[in-house]
């Protein structure tokens, strides 16, 4: 009988492993804290221009970390969660006022 030899497998050359080059370009969202010009920028391509000293100031008062003490690594995704936060209670407050005046319009008598 003939058996077949086993197939030899090459011995692959360990890749080498480099270390993740640092982003020298800014505003990609990881820069804390973030220079205020970077989030009025952001917030103006938002629409939302008027929040954007807001949402530093409040952030800044906070020093960039959450309420446990854990620093925040990226201020984009907190603008963004701003941002739809902010939206969010816009409609809400339009939807409340739409109610309320139609409440006032239907008890009044004709």
């Amino acid at each position: 009988m003939f058996f077949p030899t086993p197939k030899r497998k090459a011995r692959r050359a360990p890749a080498e492993r480099r270390k993740p080059e640092q982003i020298s370009q800014k505003g990609f969202g990881t820069e804390m804290p973030p220079q205020k010009i970077l989030v009025e920028i952001y917030f103006d391509q938002k629409g939302l221009a008027a929040q954007a000293s807001v949402f530093y100031s409040f952030y800044e008062k906070a020093n960039w970390s959450s309420s446990k003490g854990t620093p925040y690594r990226n201020w984009k995704l907190l603008a963004g969660e701003w941002i739809f936060n902010y939206k969010q209670e816009q409609k809400l407050r339009k939807r409340q006022r739409e109610n309320a005046l139609l409440s006032s319009l239907s008890t009044i008598k004709v």
